[in-house]
């Protein structure tokens, strides 16, 4: 069974996020100021066995095709990723289970395709920017990385708990039923997971995170959980460091920075990962690094002055490479395009605006033409997105407000762990020192010409941020790809203010270390050149550690109570749909159902975590949309008490095919009045047509056996 919850030992102040009940929740939770080990290891197998499955496919595929270990390893789950995706349609045609096994042969063929390619045709071999740097340097971006992953999986070890502890999320909890409907249906195709949401329903959903999780052979719970260490601290990390090379190829010390600067922001992974338990989207986040770094090289060589380097092999590898990846991105979720173009698009017009000014000098008409063919391009590609119902329903989503100017400023650039409406900023939640060295290095980057569009594209997510957060107003549309959510738009701004804080960090030690050095040259007559790069080194660790310490821990206390708040079990926060030990009832209670049960019952009051946890179905496998549109389900919905007066409940209930009814206290969960908005679930005459399965305290999980006489 599940352990207590263990959370804080850092918190000595109630973070904004929660409020102080949910907090004291928390803290009474702890069993000790520590993670116990046991409860650490406890994630161990999951991870390593998702690990495993996001990197090695990919990974060696690349590997094959000839492409550095390093960026071989960064976007090597963007690829898997695509793999997966084609492999799940292959393995659905031929009517075959979605298993590992399956996959694994999937993934087989595909590497044995390569291999028979890559002797057919010698690919050229592409070498990046940090495989070819020194050793010292790639020590310290292993070391920089190594950093990041242990602080942000600690942080996010600590939130959850325990990796058989089901979060109640409002995502999660359909997250992890499309998860076990995988693995009852045997189908992952983004085409075929449909029927968990509406029946009868055939429509595209991202399923390149549910493709790979639903791979683990043990519990979905612990696969679902350890997932977000997977994304948050190995995926990501190793995508900052590659981005941050790519971008600022003359500065490696911004390598290895950037990664643990990264492992301070809130708003990823903790924020989207674990209190939005947007799983797919956050996948989604962790790549665009990666794939953000491969399309800026591509963008390089395309445009380079050297018309050789620019139609060489190299560049078609590369940018097949870039598209392989893309893919895997979308896999995980579409609005990884949109965030690749904001990002992409300063880059994009920095290295095309020399080829455009000297098109048009020395071939106008030429170039004009291909100017008005792309514009006609990228202009139907808007109509027919725009001509999307699905875009639609996205782009007008009704989203309340977040922040409102300021607040919108101080909450887009320093990274507040919770929303400014809820109350106003403090001093001590903002992420001071990180945001300050990221103005200043988007400063820095913008007085540069190699390292503007850097800053730009900052900016670009930054004012994004802004819209979104509200209130609404003539451009928040703009947002509306990301359900105008600061959460989808915020690691944006943590991916490229990482790398811009480490910008600002490095130029000024630099600064002071070459001031230092001709200070010592005029005095002793002794210059410090060959020791330069050395003390710069001490001097950025040193400081580092001192971001860390004087910030709490980079702001451990939230860290941690962001990732707790839909792991936490308190009848008193209304967060959740679980009290306390509910779980535990839920999976003893469901190990005495036979296999073929159906549980009907207040989704937003525990009925709908059933199928997660113990594998029956449920009729409401969601809180938004419970009921899918179906009619059925709307009248048991209000009328299931009715049961004994009104023939259309057992109708609607062999409909649905509910054989058993699961009973609690009515309650707040996630601001749904049971009483108001489930109705018929409460004050049900169960003294004659049910049978009693199992009951404790308030929960009792029945037969229904009225609708059989």
């Amino acid at each position: 069974m599940p352990q207590r919850h263990p959370a804080l030992s850092e918190a000595t102040r109630p973070p904004k996020l929660l409020s102080r009940p949910a907090f004291e929740a928390v803290l009474l939770a702890s069993h000790s100021s520590t993670l116990p080990v046991a409860e650490l290891l406890s994630f161990a197998p999951s991870v390593t066995f998702l690990a495993t499955t996001l990197f090695l496919p990919g990974t060696v595929l690349l590997l094959l095709a000839r492409l550095d270990a390093f960026t071989a390893t960064v976007l090597g789950p963007a690829v898997t990723l695509f793999l997966l995706a084609v492999s799940s349609v292959l393995v659905d045609a031929a009517q075959l289970p979605w298993n590992a096994y399956t996959a694994a042969g999937s993934v087989l063929l595909f590497w044995i395709v390569a291999l028979v390619i890559c002797r057919i045709w010698i690919l050229p071999q592409y070498v990046g920017v940090l495989t070819s740097a020194s050793r010292t340097v790639r020590a310290a971006v292993a070391g920089g990385v190594l950093t990041a992953t242990a602080l942000t999986s600690l942080a996010l070890a600590r939130g959850i708990g325990t990796a058989d502890r089901v979060s109640q999320g409002w995502d999660p909890i359909f997250h992890s039923n499309v998860l076990q409907w995988i693995r009852d249906s045997g189908s992952a195709t983004p085409w075929t997971i449909a029927p968990i949401y509406a029946e009868e329903r055939t429509s595209y959903y991202p399923a390149g995170w549910h493709s790979f999780v639903s791979l683990y052979p043990g519990s979905l719970t612990e696969a679902a959980n350890s997932s977000t260490i997977v994304i948050g601290a190995v995926v990501w990390p190793l995508g900052l460091a590659l981005l941050a090379s790519v971008v600022l190829p003359r500065v490696p010390a911004t390598w290895a920075i950037a990664p643990v600067i990264g492992a301070s922001f809130v708003s990823f992974p903790f924020a989207q990962l674990l209190r939005s338990g947007q799983w797919p989207n956050g996948l989604a986040s962790a790549l665009v690094p990666g794939v953000l770094a491969v399309v800026i090289q591509l963008l390089y060589r395309i445009c380079s002055p050297d018309r050789n380097k620019r139609w060489s092999g190299d560049t078609a590898w590369l940018a097949t490479v870039a598209v392989l990846a893309l893919l895997g991105a979308v896999a995980a979720h579409p609005s990884s395009v949109f965030a690749l173009l904001v990002a992409a698009l300063p880059f994009a017009g920095s290295a095309l605006l020399p080829s455009l000014i000297q098109g048009f000098r020395s071939r106008p008409s030429r170039t004009l033409v291909l100017v008005g063919v792309a514009l006609l391009a990228a202009g139907g590609m808007a109509a027919t997105l725009a001509s999307s119902p699905l875009l639609h329903s996205v782009v007008s989503y009704p989203r309340a407000v977040r922040a409102v100017f300021p607040d919108s400023i101080w909450f887009a650039l320093f990274d507040l762990p919770r929303f400014p409406v809820l109350s106003g900023p403090t001093i001590e939640e903002l992420n001071l020192i990180v945001g300050l060295l990221m103005v200043s290095g988007a400063i820095l980057s913008l007085l540069r010409k190699e390292t503007r569009p850097l800053a730009m594209s900052l900016a670009s997510f930054v004012l994004l941020h802004i819209l979104a957060a509200g209130p609404e107003n003539p451009l928040r549309w703009l947002t509306g790809v990301w359900y105008k959510d600061t959460q989808r738009i915020a690691p944006f701004i943590a991916m490229l203010g990482s790398i811009c804080a480490a910008f600002g960090l490095v130029a000024g030690v630099s600064a002071l270390v070459r001031g230092a050095d001709r200070f010592v040259r005029n005095v002793s007559k002794r210059p410090m050149r060959d020791r330069t790069d050395f003390v710069t080194g001490l001097v950025l660790i040193g400081i580092l550690i001192s971001i860390y310490v004087t910030s709490s821990n980079f702001r451990s206390a939230d860290r941690i109570a962001v990732s707790a708040r839909n792991y936490i079990t308190n009848p008193q926060t209304s967060l959740g749909v679980l009290s306390p030990g509910e779980q535990e009832f839920i999976e003893m209670a469901g190990s005495k159902l036979p296999k073929d049960a159906k549980i009907i019952g207040d989704p937003f009051n525990g009925a709908a975590a059933f199928y997660t946890l113990t594998g029956h179905e449920v009729v409401y496998t969601q809180l938004g949309s419970a009921s899918g549109g179906i009619e059925e389900k709307k009248l048991l919905q209000a009328r299931f008490n009715e049961i004994h007066t009104n023939d259309a409940v057992c109708d609607a209930l062999q409909h649905v095919g509910a054989t058993h009814f699961y009973e609690d206290a009515p309650g707040m969960s996630h601001g749904s009045s049971s009483l108001s908005a489930w109705p018929g679930f409460y004050d049900v005459p169960t003294d004659s047509g049910f049978r009693r399965v199992e009951a404790e305290g308030p929960w009792t999980l029945y037969e229904i056996v009225a609708c059989r006489q």
